[in-house]
């Protein structure tokens, strides 16, 4: 599973998913649209293997685990976002399309830490319910 890269073709877009050491790589094409779009069984996919790589990474005994204190989200209305280097990745439910949307503002290609993703998984499956 180390060197897979994952494509998935959503709703709107493609995200790619790849194990980049320690951290999980997430890029996001949005195909000259402003955003990716996930339907519910995109999201949960899309859970399922963001879940299945961070278990990955947890259970290797070199991994070296960061407490997690605070959250590392923050939200606006409907929106939750992370400040990610120079970047913010955004996440929230878009009703017209009845879809989750994800973009990112700055680099398209980010290295999440574990926590990160963690928090991710858990925000996608709330705006999936």
């Amino acid at each position: 599973m180390e060197n897979q890269v994952y494509n998935w073709l959503v709703k709107k877009g493609t995200i790619r998913i790849q194990r980049n050491g320690d951290c999980i790589a997430l890029q996001l094409d949005y195909e000259k649209k402003d955003c990716c779009l996930l339907t519910p069984s995109d999201t949960d996919e899309i859970i399922e293997l963001l879940t299945n790589i961070s278990k990955q990474i947890w259970e290797d005994p070199d991994y070296k685990r960061k407490p997690y204190t605070n959250p590392l989200y923050k939200k606006n209305g409907n929106e939750y976002y992370w400040e990610i280097e120079t970047s913010r990745l955004l996440l929230h439910y878009n009703e017209t399309e009845d879809a989750v949307e994800i973009k990112c503002n700055g680099n398209s290609r980010l290295n999440l830490e574990i926590n990160y993703v963690v928090e991710m998984i858990q925000i996608l499956e709330h705006l999936n319910k």
